[in-house]
């Protein structure tokens, strides 16, 4: 049976969450120790994930504030949540990835990003399989959402999709990511390019076997409306110029054209 949250217990950690939100020093402090005193229940961070990705009748900030907890508690004790618990909560998540909400979708990311940290990506067999398949969605917040998620990991774990173990993913995530170079979303364009970009500077094989393909669909985007896509590509360049100037070589005038964009994106 699918666990259910008590509704005395659930009731008590959303008022604790409400107060969290007091301006008042005092209160906080009164409310961090209660949090912490609930790490003891082996379901407390059950009932913070279900707060994130189910409770929809409290508003965003709250049920996001529950996911930051819930990613911190992860930080500090992954390893000793019950195995129960770690299958509800990395479920949990993968039903959120698409959430409507940008913040709820945002929150998510980072929690996702925060287990495979702390668990490795060894222990999650399924994640990247389903985020791959989630980037094809129609839908938009669940490409969205896939992408955050996966941007998020190539940040934070870049060594793990380069992995033995994992069958080297990368061979498959960085021809998948540059077909989304000319996605009508500036969003997902950008998202793209970032998880790409992780891996110039270590020149990670599975991108130098496509570098060519990278920097056409690259310079394509010089240009591009959205202020964040354009640094994206400033960035990627300024990397390309450090550890393969030999294949840049033949696009000088390309790379003249991004210095210009550079120049002019005052959010730079």
């Amino acid at each position: 049976m699918a666990w259910q949250p008590d509704e005395a217990g659930l009731t008590q950690i959303l008022q604790l969450l409400k107060e969290s939100q007091s301006p008042n020093n005092e209160v906080q402090r009164a409310v961090q120790q209660k949090l912490e005193a609930l790490n003891q229940y082996p379901d407390f961070n059950n009932y913070l994930v279900y707060v994130l990705t189910k409770l929809k009748t409290e508003d965003e900030p709250t049920r996001s504030l529950s996911g930051l907890i819930l990613k911190n508690n992860v930080k500090s004790y992954y390893q000793a949540f019950p195995e129960e618990v770690k299958a509800y909560v990395r479920s949990e998540c993968l039903s959120a990835i698409g959430n409507p909400s940008p913040l709820i979708r945002a929150t998510v990311g980072i929690l996702v990003t925060t287990i495979v940290q702390r668990g490795k990506l060894v222990t999650w067999p399924e994640l990247l399989p389903l985020l791959c398949q989630l980037l094809d969605s129609e839908d938009y917040a669940v490409c969205e959402g896939a992408f955050g998620a996966l941007q998020k990991i190539c940040e934070d774990s870049s060594e793990q999709l380069d992995s033995d173990a994992l069958n080297r993913p990368l061979n498959t995530l960085i021809p998948k990511f540059l077909t989304f170079f000319k996605h009508a979303s500036s969003k997902i364009r950008s998202h793209a390019i970032a998880c790409v970009n992780q891996f110039i500077i270590t020149r990670t094989q599975a991108l130098m076997v496509h570098i060519n393909s990278f920097i056409e669909n690259l310079f394509a985007l010089s240009g591009d409306e959205d202020p964040e896509v354009r640094k994206n590509v400033c960035r990627a360049v300024v990397m390309l110029l450090e550890v393969r100037v030999d294949v840049l070589m033949p696009h000088i005038h390309n790379i003249i054209e991004v210095c210009c964009t550079c120049q002019g994106t005052t959010t730079w």
